[in-house]
């Protein structure tokens, strides 16, 4: 791509970043943004602003702070952010056609090549496209995620390297780019889920409009989800993702409320909904501590969701 598409590319992107509880040192991952978006928004999710974030907005131009107080957890900072995009775009500036979701730990180093890479530009101008992502690999462990293929009734797993686009089923949101007209169409983003899911019902939700996510296996950023821990198992490589009792229970709830709300439409997904359960059961037993609060937080979490009211 020219100096000029490329340019082009950056400047018609918005980057989401959203942060809760220690902000930590956000130099490293706000300095490549603002040198390189046209807008970057930052959501803080504490229950009171952090003074932290007013300096460092003070400091790094083009930073817009929100304070949104953790309503609706994830979700909800998301739902915030794109509404203060909507609302302060007007015809003179019109808000930018495309938002980046960061993490605050997540390596935004890579993002000027991601964009500027003309396939990545070719699908992100593609109105049947609702996003495109660089692939996600694990700090702790150094693995790479395995994407998922999915049809009504089979799915399958991705190898974990791979170079060039796939498209696959489900992104991660952190240093993913979707197409803002797709979002619209999307609707908001579940805050009942407030962290865990919530960017797979906007996946599912994509697939039912058919629009197709793309992850492109060249450009990878590093990420944490976790406190995630190598082990093998008859043969396999896998991760345990060391979430304490509180968040077992809300993936535990999560996903059986989804395999609920999801099953009749996409069977696969709903079989892809009690792997994950049993993976995150064996990841407790097998490397993990506390396990029997671990195991019983997320069963109390599939309780939760299995006899919880579904509602979109």
């Amino acid at each position: 791509m020219s100096a000029s598409g490329a340019a082009h590319a950056a400047t018609a992107t918005a980057a989401v970043l959203v942060v809760h509880g220690d902000p930590g040192d956000l130099q490293a991952a706000l300095a490549p943004l603002t040198a390189l978006l046209g807008r970057v928004v930052v959501v803080d999710n504490n229950a009171q602003p952090a003074p932290a974030l007013a300096r460092l907005a003070g400091s790094l131009a083009g930073v817009e702070i929100l304070h949104h107080g953790n309503r609706g957890g994830l979700a909800g900072a998301y739902n915030r952010a794109l509404r203060h995009l909507q609302e302060a775009s007007s015809a003179a500036t019109p808000a930018p056609p495309h938002v980046v979701f960061v993490d605050q730990d997540s390596d935004t180093g890579v993002l000027g090549a991601f964009l500027a890479d003309p396939e990545v530009a070719a699908l992100l101008a593609r109105s049947d496209v609702a996003a495109v992502a660089p692939a996600y690999r694990e700090r702790a462990t150094g693995l790479r995620a395995r994407y998922v293929a999915l049809g009504r009734w089979r799915m399958q797993h991705l190898p974990r390297e791979f170079d060039g686009l796939q498209r696959v089923a489900f992104v991660i949101n952190s240093m993913t780019v979707w197409r803002r007209a797709a979002l619209a169409r999307l609707g908001e983003f579940d805050e009942r889920l407030a962290i865990d899911h919530v960017d797979t019902e906007h996946c599912l939700r994509a697939r039912q409009q058919g629009l197709a996510l793309w992850v492109h296996g060249r450009h990878v950023f590093a990420h944490a989800i976790g406190q995630r821990r190598r082990y093998r198992l008859f043969g396999h490589e896998l991760q345990a993702t060391g979430h304490g009792p509180a968040r077992r229970r809300l993936i535990g709830r999560n996903t059986m409320l989804l395999l609920r709300r999801w099953a009749a439409r996409e069977p696969a997904f709903a079989r892809l909904c009690l792997l994950r359960l049993a993976y995150e059961a064996t990841g407790i037993v097998v490397a993990e501590e506390q396990r029997s609060a671990r195991l019983a937080a997320l069963l109390r979490g599939a309780l939760e969701g299995l006899f919880m009211r579904s509602r979109q």
